[in-house]
């Protein structure tokens, strides 16, 4: 059977997302990512979590024209990680919100943010990440 909440008439509640705690997933970036990582050490936990929130800061960046990122998926079967759905920002959206944020399904899984390619005179990029 499935945990109802039920407010103080009885009534059931819809479902509850609780907030993971935020984390550092990758700092101090200066350059775009020569390959995949190699260990789900890597990545983001989310077991018991659904989503996951990757808060991009790329306000110590000069000069950042396009950021492209990938979300990669751990198989713990294969020992590797797999390549998900890729997202391109543009100049105008960088200089519109230098701290974008995506928010990806992961249903349970280990994930990991791959910084495909950054046109920049200076890349700063520090991700963090916060499963939900």
């Amino acid at each position: 059977m499935v945990d109802v909440r039920i407010d103080t008439r009885g009534v059931p509640k819809g479902p509850a997302y609780e907030e993971g705690s935020t984390v550092l997933h990758r700092d101090g970036l200066t350059a775009p990512d020569a390959s995949d990582p190699t260990t789900a050490a890597a990545g983001v936990d989310c077991a018991g979590y659904r989503r996951v929130r990757f808060d991009l800061d790329t306000t110590g960046s000069t000069g950042l024209t396009a950021l492209r990122v990938q979300l990669l998926c751990w198989n713990p079967a294969a020992g590797r990680y797999f390549c998900g759905a890729e997202r391109q920002f543009t100049a105008a959206e960088l200089a519109e919100n230098p701290v974008p944020s995506l928010e990806v399904e992961v249903r349970g899984g280990t994930a990991f943010l791959k910084i495909v390619s950054a046109t920049a005179t200076a890349l700063a990029l520090d991700v963090y990440a916060t499963p939900s």
